[in-house]
């Protein structure tokens, strides 16, 4: 279910009523909920089958750009264009100075899954931590590695974590045995950025969850990452 609520719009002058839409509460489906939906009880496609095929599709569609093409197909348009300034017609394309950027554009059958979406409204009281992508600095990596001891920045929206009620914070779950490890209070606590040292963690996978409140509110919030994390 798609989920919406409403916000006074400050944008617009003439209306002071009027407001403006927002995302809230959206589930994120993974590439692991892929295969476990095309692999279910009474499909006839194995799990190696449907990962070696997605796997071949995707390095083809990538050597395709590698190349200089864009690719189109009734879900998806991909098309190549080059940003940056050009000093007069005889310059050519520098990378320190130009960069070829990649977008990518909704096709007829996404188009019209669009129009299939009944979003649904929930109050502001029912908004919950919308964690977007987490960076990790040591490795260098977005919603892959965690590095104990490195510096995490969490973005999304709805992050900060207050002192009151108790309970707040950043947690790191321990997939195989479900031991939480509360990270210290980040050092950037703001709505949509979280930046914070990842605790030492044993080796194995773990899930992110942000424990918050809104403000002066009695009650807490969860949000999970999408995804899981490593850490070696």
């Amino acid at each position: 279910m798609y989920y919406y609520t409403l916000y006074d719009n400050k944008l617009t002058q003439d209306n002071p009523d009027d407001c403006m839409a927002k995302s809230v509460n959206s589930v994120v489906k993974t590439e692991e909920d892929l295969f476990k939906s095309l692999t279910a009880p009474g499909s006839i496609l194995k799990d190696v089958e449907v990962k070696a095929v997605k796997s071949e599709i995707w390095k083809t569609i990538i050597s395709f750009l590698e190349e200089g093409y864009g690719y189109r197909d009734e879900n998806i348009s991909i098309r190549l264009d080059i940003s940056g300034k050009f000093e007069d017609k005889d310059d050519r394309f520098d990378p320190d100075r130009h960069k070829v950027n990649i977008s990518i554009v909704p096709g007829k059958s996404l188009k019209k899954a669009c129009k299939e979406i009944k979003p649904q409204f929930v109050k502001a009281t029912s908004v919950k931590p919308e964690i977007e992508s987490v960076y990790d600095w040591i490795s260098d990596t977005s919603d892959d590695v965690l590095s104990p001891g490195g510096t995490l920045e969490i973005s999304g929206e709805d992050l900060k974590i207050y002192t009151q009620p108790t309970g707040q914070g950043v947690f790191f779950i321990n997939k195989s045995n479900g031991q939480e490890t509360l990270a210290a209070m980040p050092r950037m606590n703001e709505p949509k950025m979280l930046s914070l040292r990842v605790p030492e963690l044993v080796a194995g996978t773990y899930r992110i969850e942000i424990r918050n409140s809104a403000r002066n509110a009695k009650k807490l919030r969860v949000g999970t990452t999408p995804t899981e994390f490593t850490v070696k």
